[in-house]
């Protein structure tokens, strides 16, 4: 019975690295890294500093969660992923409304259609994606020249 289960755990392991493998999988697991990351982040400042802080550390947290994910899209995904630029732009933009809608909800009196949020909190966080993605085409450049 427990040789089932093993065999059973083994399987379902082996599918899932095939679908984090294809760049749908590297994909998906770039945004919802990120999308952990920035609640996280904004529930542990929520408990730790005033709720007025909150809007203005809202574009250092997502900026810093959007770094990590275009990193993680180039070094998993390698410099040949398909259709790179969009990719990086659609991470950001997910990453933006899932913090703004984040802080929507810790602070309910907070505005969910503020476009001067949005665009204070977008610029940063694209920036930083593109950033996050040059860093990550270093590190994949760095890897070769060594190999």
């Amino acid at each position: 019975m427990l040789n089932i289960c093993v065999d059973n755990a083994r399987v379902t392991m082996e599918n899932l690295k095939q679908v984090l493998a294809c760049p749908l999988g590297i994909f998906l697991y770039a945004v919802l890294s990120g999308m952990v990351g920035i609640v996280i982040l904004l529930v542990f400042f929520f408990m730790v500093f005033a709720e007025s802080a909150l809007p203005v550390v809202l574009p250092f947290i997502i900026s810093f969660n959007a770094a990590t994910s275009g990193f993680y899209l180039i070094d998993k995904g390698g410099l040949g992923f398909p259709q790179l630029r969009i990719s990086l732009i659609v991470i950001s933009g997910l990453l933006v409304v899932t913090g703004c809608f984040a802080l929507t909800v810790l602070l309910p009196w907070e505005s969910m259609f503020d476009g001067v949020r949005y665009l204070i909190t977008g610029v940063p966080v694209l920036v930083c994606t593109f950033f996050g993605a040059w860093i990550g085409s270093k590190n994949k450049n760095k890897d070769r020249a060594s190999q």
